[in-house]
C-alpha cells in the first residue's frame, strides 16, 4: 500500500520537478515559454497518474493536484483540458454520471477564476458538496452514507496536502525567481567590473600621452618623432578599449507581448522578500489584464532596483509604497519611501553615469534603468525632497489592442 501511494506521488511530482529544474538551468526567459512547459508537466502528471497508478482512489486525489495548480497560475487552457480528463477519470474509477463530475470541477474552475478564495479551500468544499449529492441522489456501491466518514476523513487529509502542496510550489517559485534575480545581479556586476577594469587601463594610457606631451619640444626633432611614435601606440591602445567599452555596454532590449500585472506581482513578491526588517512594504496593483510591448526581465531589473535604492535611503525605519494602474493609454507605477530624500543639486545630476552619492555606487544603475524605459517608450521621472523621502513615477506605454 505505501510503496504503491509512493510511486503515485513520484508520477505526480516527478514532471513538476522536472520543471523547476528546467527554470533554473535553463536559458528560458520569456514568460509564454515557462508557461508551455508548466502545461507540459501539469498534463505529464496527469497522464502518469491516470495511466500507471496502481491504487487508483488515490491517483483520483492527487491528479487534482494538477489542477489545482493550473487553476493557481490561471491557465485558462490547460485548466480546462486538465477538467475534462479528471472527469472522465473520476466518472470511471467511481462509476459515476461524467455530466456530475463535469459540473463539480466546472465550479471549482469558475470559483478558482472568479474569487479571491484559496483554490485548495475551493477544491475540498466543493468535493465534499458533490460527493454528498452523488450519495444522496445517485448512490453505488462507494457512494454510500456506510462510507461518509471515511470520504469525509480522506479530504480532511487531501485539504492539508493540497494546501501544503501550493504552499511548498508558492516557495519553490519563489526561490527559483530569487536564483535567476540572484544570477542577473552577478552578470551585472561582472559587467560593471569589467567596464572599470576597461576604464582604468584607459586611463593608464592617456596618463602616458599626457606625460610626453608636456616633455614635448618641436625645437628637438629626434625626440619629438621618437615621442610622436609613442603616442601614436598609446593612441591606437585607446581605441581598442575603447571599442571593447562600446561592445560591454550595448544594452540589448528584447521585447515580447508581455502582462505587466503579471510582471508587477512578481516585483512585489521579490519586494516582500527584499525589503524584510525594519522597512514596511505596501503596494497596489491594477488586477485586471494589461499587456505592453516589452522585456520581462529588463523592466523586471529596473523596478527592483528602484526598490533597492529606496531601501537603501531608509537610515532606520521606514516604509515603502508601489502603486501600479492604468491611468488612460498608459501604464504608470509609482514608487516612494520617505528616505533622507535628495536636493535639488542631485536630483538635476541623477541618471548621469558614473554620478552616485553611495560609498560603493557604481553610478550606473539609475543610468541603465532610464535607457531601458526609454528603449520601451516610456518615461521614469524622479521628484525628492531632502528629508523628506522620494518619489519614482515610470510611465509605459500599454498594447493598443488589448
Amino acid at each position: 500500500m505505501f510503496t504503491s501511494v509512493f510511486l503515485d506521488l513520484v508520477y505526480l511530482f516527478f514532471p513538476i520537478s522536472i520543471y523547476f529544474l528546467y527554470l533554473v538551468y535553463s536559458k528560458a526567459t520569456y514568460e509564454k515559454e515557462k508557461t508551455i512547459f508548466l502545461d507540459l508537466a501539469l498534463f505529464t502528471s496527469y497522464y502518469l497518474c491516470s495511466k500507471f497508478a496502481t491504487e487508483t482512489s488515490v491517483s483520483v486525489l492527487l491528479i487534482g493536484v494538477a489542477l489545482i495548480i493550473a487553476i493557481h497560475k490561471k491557465r485558462i487552457i490547460s485548466s480546462t483540458l486538465l477538467i475534462f480528463g479528471i472527469s472522465f477519470f473520476f466518472s470511471k474509477v467511481y462509476d459515476v454520471n461524467v455530466s456530475i463530475s463535469l459540473f463539480s470541477y466546472a465550479l471549482i474552475f469558475a470559483l478558482g477564476f472568479l474569487t479571491r478564495f484559496k483554490i485548495s479551500d475551493i477544491y475540498v468544499l466543493v468535493r465534499i458538496l458533490f460527493d454528498l449529492i452523488i450519495m444522496i441522489f445517485t448512490p453505488n456501491e462507494y457512494f454510500t452514507f456506510d462510507n461518509f466518514i471515511f470520504f469525509l476523513i480522506s479530504w480532511m487529509l487531501m485539504y492539508v496536502v493540497y494546501y501544503f502542496i501550493i504552499w511548498l510550489y508558492t516557495k519553490v517559485e519563489t526561490v527559483v525567481k530569487m536564483y535567476r534575480s540572484f544570477d542577473e545581479i552577478m552578470k551585472e556586476k561582472t559587467l560593471y567590473e569589467s567596464l572599470f577594469k576597461i576604464t582604468h587601463e584607459i586611463k593608464n594610457p592617456l596618463a602616458v600621452c599626457k606625460g610626453y606631451l608636456d616633455m614635448f619640444d618641436i625645437k628637438n626633432a629626434s625626440r619629438a618623432n621618437k615621442y610622436i611614435g609613442i603616442i601614436n601606440q598609446e593612441i591606437d591602445r585607446t581605441l581598442v578599449l575603447l571599442q571593447d567599452f562600446s561592445n560591454a555596454s550595448k544594452l540589448k532590449i528584447e521585447k515580447n507581448e508581455t502582462d505587466i500585472t503579471m510582471l508587477m506581482e512578481d516585483v512585489c513578491d521579490e519586494s516582500r522578500m527584499v525589503l524584510k526588517g525594519n522597512i514596511k512594504f505596501e503596494y497596489y496593483l491594477d488586477d485586471k489584464e494589461i499587456y505592453i510591448n516589452g522585456d520581462y526581465n529588463r523592466l523586471k531589473q529596473v523596478f527592483i532596483n528602484v526598490i533597492k535604492n529606496a531601501k537603501e535611503a531608509i537610515k532606520e525605519r521606514g516604509i515603502v509604497k508601489l502603486e501600479a494602474r492604468k491611468v488612460k493609454e498608459n501604464y504608470v507605477v509609482t514608487i516612494k519611501d520617505n528616505g533622507g530624500g535628495m536636493d535639488k543639486e542631485t536630483i538635476d545630476k541623477i541618471g548621469t553615469p558614473f554620478y552616485t552619492t553611495k560609498k560603493c555606487g557604481t553610478g550606473l544603475g539609475v543610468c541603465f534603468s532610464k535607457e531601458i524605459i526609454e528603449k520601451h517608450g516610456g518615461v521614469m521621472e524622479y521628484k525628492s525632497r531632502k528629508n523628506h523621502g522620494t518619489t519614482v513615477k515610470i510611465t509605459l506605454p500599454i498594447l493598443k489592442h488589448k
